[in-house]
């Protein structure tokens, strides 16, 4: 009898320490678990549906998120004098009178170019970590050969120009790009995003920018098209979130804008003259291109060919103002910089920042494309 209770008693003892490890075990699972929906949760940068609920809940006149590290008050009442004339600025007045042809012909140069082409093996993504750290940057690459301008700009002066722009930065790469214009005392224009405001190692470049003599362009805060061209009320929400952010970095009012996917976008939920006029309603110019490198993010060119692309697109205009791209997997736009300088110099062309005396490149023709 009294072995029988010992068993007994040892079967309870092993049922109770199984079931104490069995609870002990699923709270751990528990805690991992919350652990890392937590730790996705509070990840850098703003999801789409996050930009969209807060315009769609009437936050969309400046006012960003509490840590976002931009100032909410709108431009026009920080403290302070701005110097308006800054030749980073642009003088203001726009009329849409200015407005190029539209029409693209099929079998654009690029686009063959980066249809054909292949990269070598030196030309991989080395940081494309950094454009996931960066946020959502949406594709550009259909977008950005379909809306090459087929026209040159209006109201040019009998010397040939050149406007080398870069798109989607700051990125790992803007410093040496600042890097080889400096070297061959060249400024270009910089069509920026939010991206500094998401990574704190890349804040300093929008000041750089400015500070040696580049003009300094918005490109929209998110650049994902949904928030940017949802309706009008997310547009101005994601307009003034890039514009007070270019100014508390750097001091400039910027007052050029480059729509993500050009003026001649197939992306956007309504006409693209309701965009336009938002622009110029408050003093804004925007910028589209006439030549395309073909460096988009879903290309994979090597160095070589975006130089064969520039050059040859720069040789068919009068003012060219070139497109590349300025982003953590476009290492190979770094690469072809240095010949793209060398063979314009050598052209005997000048090579300009957009300012006041630009005169307007548009895609967008109102009255091709229904207004």
């Amino acid at each position: 009898m009294v072995r029988i209770k010992r068993e007994r008693k040892r079967k309870l003892f092993i049922l109770a320490a199984a079931g104490v490890l069995t609870v002990a075990a699923l709270v751990v699972l528990i805690i991992i678990a919350v652990f890392f929906v937590n730790r996705h949760r509070s990840s850098d940068g703003k999801s789409s549906e996050d930009l969209s609920q807060a315009a769609l809940t009437g936050d969309v006149t400046g006012n960003t998120p509490e840590g976002s590290g931009v100032d909410n008050s709108p431009v026009s009442e920080k403290p302070g004098n701005v110097d308006n004339s800054d030749e980073n600025t642009g003088d203001g007045n726009i009329s849409d009178e200015n407005a190029a042809d539209g029409d693209v012909p099929a079998g654009n140069a690029a686009d063959i170019d980066a249809r054909e082409d292949s990269p070598d093996e030196d030309a991989k993504d080395e940081d494309a970590v950094e454009d996931e750290a960066s946020g959502l940057i949406d594709d550009d690459s259909l977008q950005d050969m379909n809306s090459v301008v087929e026209s040159e700009l209006k109201d040019t002066e009998n010397e040939k120009r050149v406007y080398l722009t870069f798109d989607d930065g700051p990125s790992v790469y803007t410093d040496e790009i600042l890097d080889i214009l400096d070297k061959y005392d060249v400024k270009a224009t910089f069509f920026v995003c939010g991206t500094g405001d998401r990574v704190e190692s890349l804040r300093h470049v929008y000041k750089r920018i400015a500070d040696e003599g580049h003009t300094i362009g918005m490109h929209s805060y998110s650049h994902v098209y949904g928030s940017v061209y949802g309706n009008l009320d997310l547009f101005q929400y994601d307009l003034d979130k890039i514009r007070n952010l270019i100014y508390n970095e750097t001091g400039v009012v910027p007052k050029y804008y480059r729509f993500p996917g050009g003026s001649g976008n197939t992306i956007a939920s309504l006409p693209m003259s309701q965009y336009i006029s938002v622009l110029y309603s408050q003093g804004m110019e925007y910028y589209d291109w006439n030549v395309y490198g073909g460096d988009s993010s879903g290309n994979r060119l090597t160095p070589s060919r975006i130089v064969e692309n520039t050059l040859e697109g720069v040789d068919r205009r009068n003012t060219a103002v070139v497109l590349l791209h300025d982003t953590g997997s476009r290492r190979n736009t770094v690469l072809a910089l240095p010949e793209i300088i060398e063979g314009l110099k050598e052209r005997g062309l000048l090579i300009c920042p957009i300012d006041e005396d630009t005169p307007p490149l548009h895609q967008f023709d109102e009255n091709k494309q229904g207004g």
